[in-house]
């Protein structure tokens, strides 16, 4: 979450590092085990972000560096890891302007890390962290905005400590200092009331545990801003209510004079985290899809259903994999969901149409399948829903049958659905019933729909179920997508498939590179068709030789939904 900068936290090598965006070089620098930044001008400013090895890079430009500033704080260790600097503005941190990608181990400029346009530019800016990030990503954080625009910001502990789920512990500890208190609770197993548990929570305020921070909220009222902003959260685990805030549900009626308040200061603030159904499709929410979800009225629905935090056994290893995957083992299964639906379990091909082991016979598979996007990557939506083609018609959100069956139209969705659960089949454009939902989305759809596409198609039970012999087609054009994430994850599919595992390809390069490097993928793509004929269904759009039939995609092309995307993870 958040950590002080030292080198055992650091991921990346940051040693004599050399990094150029818009016209500056930024050149890093260890001194002890403190590690400075210093940047100077290189090119006008405007010029496409790029990222330069400090070994082989040109010369760069005579020019004086601007004043060390030291990077004092880590945000981030799993997927990405993004570097905060200090200022002369009191506690008020600025961004380092680029993240390190753990898994790929390289450097990305930060707006080429979230879903947003490339005219968007620069993302961040001084104070985001003590803005933003200080409310969820440490512990009893308090932003503390000064008259003069500095802040002096401060908290309990960076990261996420055990007091912001178990609540304050002084009682508790004064308690179990005793060592009669600890074994008669270790022996008899019997709960301690002096520390809050969200195991023994009602699902509600168990899971609120959780969505005080995974969710989309706001403020109940300008005092309520101020009273954060001053001493944090009052919110302690096993109260039914977030005090002073309260959850953004678009498709719920409850808090509508502040919700207005909120879209007349923002217009774009649905577009930015939610479908246009009010369901949730940005990572780090997911409560908002539980709350939404209908096991959540039940009363025992809660995160815990899914997920649990501590591990056993609690070996390094075993803790590694679990800092990253805080899956139950046990509950993350058909049993999660079958408990409740036990008539579904007694015959369950019967009801889901799919072979037992199959991953169509998964629950969470087909009622919360990877309709959400964020660090630069498909993430599960946490509102157990019921798949239809109409999500998809009406709302632009991809179902789950087709996030697996990429290959097939919506049409083929709709009436398979039709003949085994009765769905309605809507009304349907002429693509729609004969173009493969997948193909057309990645042509077609707007950045957010793309992201999502070119993701599944690295997703080996879509590969699976769709096959991917096609696929590199799709996924070299897509390369030179206007917006980076799209990119990055087209590659990263495109890797996945067979001939295609060790292909070079800068995402971040100027627009006339990625299309030579995109050229020569889509002519490897070509060469190795030739090797490999075999007839494409018509729903994929591809000729016999692999190629796209001109018309067609063009027109696909032009009619592509070129809205402003972008999502606020």
């Amino acid at each position: 979450m958040t950590q002080v900068a030292t080198p055992a936290a650091i991921l990346a090598p940051l040693d004599e590092l050399q990094l150029t965006r818009d016209g500056w070089l930024y050149r890093v620098q260890r001194k002890g085990e403190a590690y400075f930044v210093q940047r100077r001008r290189v090119g006008p400013a405007g010029n496409a972000a790029a990222s330069v090895p400090a070994s082989g890079s040109a010369a760069p430009a005579a020019g004086a560096f601007e004043p060390p500033r030291e990077i004092v704080l880590l945000t981030g260790s799993h997927n990405m890891q993004f570097f905060w600097m200090a200022t002369d503005h009191g506690r008020t941190v600025e961004h380092f302007p680029f993240g390190w990608l753990v898994a790929e181990k390289m450097w990305a400029p930060l707006e080429d890390t979230f879903l947003c346009p490339p005219e968007f530019h620069p993302l961040q800016t001084e104070g985001d962290w003590n803005r933003g990030c200080i409310d969820c990503h440490t512990t009893q954080g308090r932003s503390r905005l000064m008259q003069d625009g500095r802040f002096d910001s401060q908290v309990s502990e960076f990261g996420i400590a055990c007091e912001a789920c178990h609540a304050g512990a002084q009682e508790h500890v004064n308690k179990e200092r005793n060592p009669v208190e600890r074994y008669v609770v270790h022996l008899t197993g019997r709960p301690d009331p002096t520390i809050a548990n969200p195991a023994r929570m009602d699902g509600p305020r168990s899971a609120l545990v959780c969505g005080q921070c995974h969710s989309v909220w706001s403020f109940s009222s300008a005092e309520a801003r101020a009273a954060w902003n001053r001493d944090g959260t009052t919110f302690r685990p096993g109260q039914a209510a977030l005090p002073g805030r309260f959850v953004v549900q678009p498709a719920d009626s409850a808090h509508a004079a502040e919700k207005q308040a909120i879209l007349a200061s923002n217009p774009y603030f649905y577009q930015d985290s939610y479908w246009s159904d009010g369901m949730v499709r940005v990572v780090g929410r997911e409560y908002n899809g539980v709350q939404a979800s209908p096991c959540f009225k039940g009363g025992d629905y809660s995160c815990l259903s899914c997920h649990e935090m501590h591990s056993k056994p609690a070996d390094e290893a075993t803790l590694r994999a679990r800092a990253v995957n805080q899956l139950n083992p046990a509950g993350m299964s058909d049993q999660a969901c079958l408990q409740c639906h036990p008539a579904i379990g007694a015959d369950l091909t019967a009801h889901t149409h799919h072979a037992r082991e199959s991953v169509g016979s998964r629950c969470y598979e087909c009622h919360m399948p990877h309709s959400g996007f964020g660090l630069m990557r498909a993430v599960r939506s946490h509102q157990v829903s019921t798949p239809t083609v109409v999500e998809s018609v009406a709302f632009g959100r991809p179902n789950a049958c087709n996030l697996c069956h990429l290959d097939k139209p919506l049409a083929w969705t709709a009436q398979n659905l039709h003949a085994w659960y009765g769905t309605p089949i809507p009304e349907l454009s002429a693509d729609d019933r004969k173009i493969a939902a997948g193909a057309k989305w990645l042509i077609k759809g707007d950045a957010g729909q793309r992201a999502l596409i070119a993701w599944s198609m690295g997703w080996a039970p879509a590969q699976k179920a769709s096959g991917r012999e096609w696929m590199a087609a799709y996924l070299t054009v897509t390369l030179v997508d206007p917006y980076a994430a799209v990119r990055f994850v087209a590659w990263k599919s495109l890797r996945t498939l067979p001939g295609f595992e060790n292909i070079p390809f800068d995402f971040m390069a100027d627009r006339p590179q990625m299309k030579v490097s995109a050229a020569k993928a889509y002519q490897q793509w070509l060469a190795f068709r030739k090797r490999r004929r075999q007839p494409f269904d018509p729903a994929i759009l591809l000729e016999p030789d692999g190629s796209f039939p001109e018309f067609i995609y063009r027109r696909l092309l032009l009619e592509r939904d070129n809205r402003f995307i972008y999502l606020v993870e």
